[in-house]
């Protein structure tokens, strides 16, 4: 009788202790699941945050400026076509010049204020009688503080297409040279230049000081 009783008395005993051995297993399992989330959590915001710190998401700007054409500047020469053309020496600047030219308007601070030299190769076809022209345009951009210091060179590729009453040019460009800052930029130059008005009283065109207001955007990082 007596042996019988203990072994009733052992059966719950031992399923107690099964129960609590069980309990502490998913207790601890799930425990080290918790941890591990937290911890990547954790990772993923410290990640996050110290992206933005270095600020190594690209910033888009974009900037305006006029530019007018140095006369004295231009070396064209004749491509074996009456209507073919190369100028291989231009210069364009923004430095005020009576109702043209003008400082950067720019929201990215580099540039803002600042005056642009550019230099351009033109290779394109030209209609004496019709004003119209188009063909390939590199150009070099230089920025300039107000002290004649370049902060930023820009190497651009693109083309222009219309007529001297006013030619769309559309280029690619590049960081080519940062002077000292450590970054990377790229983006797109467009604007209208124009070489002549329409005269109605003479119906014919009239030659004005080349110009044109040009848009710079892209991005820098």
């Amino acid at each position: 009788m007596k042996m019988k009783s203990v072994k009733k008395m052992l059966v719950p005993i031992l399923l107690i202790a099964l129960f609590t051995v069980f309990l502490g297993c998913d207790l601890a399992v799930g425990g080290l699941q918790m941890d591990n989330m937290t911890g990547r959590s954790m990772e993923s915001n410290a990640a996050k945050a110290e992206a933005v710190a270095k600020g190594k998401g690209p910033t888009s700007f974009t900037a305006t400026v006029n530019l007018y054409q140095d006369y004295e500047s231009v070396v064209t020469r004749t491509m074996g076509n009456s209507n073919h053309y190369k100028t291989i020496e231009e210069t364009l600047y923004s430095a005020q010049y009576g109702p043209y030219g003008g400082l950067i308007e720019s929201d990215w601070d580099l540039l803002d204020g600042k005056n642009v030299v550019m230099s351009n190769v033109t290779n394109y076809n030209f209609d004496p009688v019709t004003g119209v022209i188009s063909g390939s345009n590199h150009s070099v951009i230089n920025v300039e503080d107000v002290a004649g210091n370049v902060v930023l060179t820009l190497a651009a590729n693109g083309v222009l297409d219309g007529s001297l009453l006013g030619a769309t040019i559309d280029m690619n460009w590049v960081a080519k040279e940062t002077y000292g800052a450590k970054l990377q930029a790229r983006g797109k130059v467009a604007g209208i230049f124009t070489w002549a008005v329409f005269n109605y009283e003479t119906m014919a065109l009239e030659y004005i000081l080349p110009n044109g207001t040009f848009t710079l955007s892209g991005t820098y990082n």
